[in-house]
């Protein structure tokens, strides 16, 4: 009798790669002597391209195709395929690939082989010798330095790759993962570093495979390099606090301040403008700074309105046009200006026009009015802009 592998194909809008993906997989077992291959796909709620209704063709065509809808994220497809095929097909091995194409199927053979030579969990990596990695050199030193950072500061240093999904694991070491610690229920890709480290946790005897992995057969990528990179730098922390002792939920309250992180990001760009355009107003223009702030901060409204409508605040819905946003942000900002003014007056009209003297270099008194204003600008701003100008507005 044969022993069943069973393949999880997560999907979300995958319509144009499906077909072709599960071709390929079903394929492999012809090198796969006996073993037998179930795929399950475990398509996203939010997936509205077509994807379930060329599924649903499929399945009726091969019995050992399978299908369920999950909730958002990659985590939840995979989690919940895996749960789903030990429930429903008993595998003797759980794998998981992408299903966008992007990773040689080929690699399932490898992978298995490792597990059936006696190791708990098989890497499928694009930096071990015959791995190879296709895509763009902007890509490929993401993807380098996301594995770069996984292993110096969560370890171990011996594994090469973190960030791919081509992976294949014991039911028995499944099984053992902390589920209630691992991060698969957040929309994100850190499930696959994140798995990763609960696998080495729980004591997983692991081999790095080589794979080949290229671009996507058709569609686009869904992952967006700021949030990957940064839900990557807070989960590599959290391991480490944790693995230091020190039992603190860094990821998850990093993860939910995302946006204030953002914003503040936009705002040290935005005071960079500020800054720039005050000392203009001085230096050149001759403005009094209480002028020169009420000015440069005007410039510095509009840099930030135009980085937040299409960064910080991107997935907010709204029913609010561009230059109906544009105007509630400056009014709420005018707050913002009234404040930051009203201290640089306070503090020009105490302290006048001086100096401090550091001996090699003389620093206008204006600099320390103009970042006093600061802490208390941007807490009114992120707040109200929050609150008023991006808030979340169900259809």
């Amino acid at each position: 009798m044969k022993k069943i592998v069973s393949v999880i194909l997560p999907t979300y809008n995958e319509k144009l790669n499906i077909k072709k993906t599960v071709a390929k997989v079903f394929e492999q077992e012809e090198s796969l002597h006996g073993f037998e291959i179930h795929i399950v796909i475990a398509d996203d709620v939010r997936s509205t391209d077509g994807t379930e209704r060329v599924a649903h063709s499929l399945v009726k065509k091969n019995n050992r195709l399978h299908f369920i809808k999950v909730d958002p994220g990659l985590g939840v497809g995979l989690i919940k395929g895996h749960q789903y095929a030990l429930e429903k097909l008993h595998p003797d091995i759980l794998a998981q690939l992408d299903a966008d194409g992007q990773v040689v199927p080929d690699v399932l053979v490898r992978l298995v082989q490792a597990v059936e030579d006696g190791y708990d969990l098989a890497i499928g990596s694009r930096f071990v010798e015959g791995g190879k990695n296709q895509l763009s050199l902007g890509r490929r030193i993401f993807t380098y330095g996301a594995s770069l950072f996984c292993r110096v500061l969560m370890g171990p240093w011996k594994v090469r790759e973190f960030t791919n999904s081509a992976r294949a694991f014991t039911p028995k070491l499944f099984q053992k993962l902390n589920l209630t610690r691992l991060p698969w229920r957040e929309p994100s890709f850190i499930v696959q570093p994140a798995f990763l480290h609960e696998a080495i946790l729980a004591g997983a005897k692991y081999k790095e495979v080589p794979l080949i992995f290229k671009n996507r057969l058709e569609g686009y990528s869904k992952n967006k390099v700021f949030n990957y990179t940064y839900d990557v730098i807070t989960y590599c922390v959290d391991a480490r606090l944790n693995a230091w002792g020190l039992n603190i939920p860094f990821f998850h309250l990093t993860r939910r301040a995302k946006t204030v992180v953002k914003f503040g990001l936009v705002g040290f760009v935005g005071t960079l403008v500020d800054f720039l355009f005050y000392k203009v107003f001085i230096n050149l223009g001759g403005f009094p700074p209480a002028t020169s702030k009420g000015i440069s901060t005007e410039v510095a409204i509009i840099n930030n309105f135009i980085l937040n409508n299409y960064w910080t605040f991107r997935y907010r819905k709204t029913k609010t046009n561009f230059w109906t946003k544009l105007g509630i942000f400056n009014l709420v900002s005018l707050g913002g200006l009234v404040i930051g003014v009203l201290i640089v007056k306070v503090l020009h009209l105490y302290y006048g026009d001086g100096f401090v003297d550091l001996g090699w270099r003389k620093i206008a008194y204006n600099n320390f009015y103009f970042f006093a204003t600061i802490p208390f600008v941007m807490t009114w701003n992120f707040f109200m802009n929050h609150l008023i100008t991006w808030k979340n507005q169900e259809d």
